[in-house]
């Protein structure tokens, strides 16, 4: 009887781990679709150059090299957060989404919809950044130094 039960049990782990790794294989999929590290990716392409130039200030050569010389460490260090995080997003979504929803999740993002979703974000995303950053946060500033004044 006892070895019955280890059996069983012995079973039921294998298969409860395989659905596991099917679903976690199913998120990554997700993931592939959804395009997030690309849309990060693209989104400190487009708003990189406004952290580390200043605005409306010339910039001489060694400047401009400096410049990108950060640019791109700070890119491939946002490659590399992506990375360490993605295990975690995988872990985090299997922890939150049944198998379904993973399933609907991916379908919506095969479809038309939600492809145009995946293409249209990242320029919407982009946009809102700008604007705050050129528009929002100067604004922000001149209030946070008048009122320390």
């Amino acid at each position: 009887m006892k070895k019955v039960t280890f059996a069983l049990f012995f079973c039921f782990g294998l298969l409860t781990s395989a659905y596991s790794q099917t679903k976690q294989e199913s998120i990554r999929e997700l993931f592939q679709l959804m395009r997030q590290d690309s849309a990060v990716l693209k989104s400190f392409d487009s708003l990189a150059p406004m952290f580390i130039h200043k605005r409306n200030q010339p910039m001489d050569a060694e400047a401009k090299a400096k410049s990108q010389e950060t640019i791109n460490m700070l890119r491939q260090m946002t490659k590399m957060i992506i990375d360490m995080v993605t295990e975690d997003k995988v872990k985090l979504y299997d922890k939150n989404y049944s198998r379904e929803e993973i399933n609907k999740l991916i379908e919506f993002y095969k479809s038309p919809v939600g492809q145009k979703y995946v293409n249209t974000t990242p320029g919407i995303t982009n946009e809102i950044m700008t604007k705050v950053l050129k528009e929002y946060l100067p604004e922000l500033q001149k209030k946070a130094n008048s009122n320390e004044e």
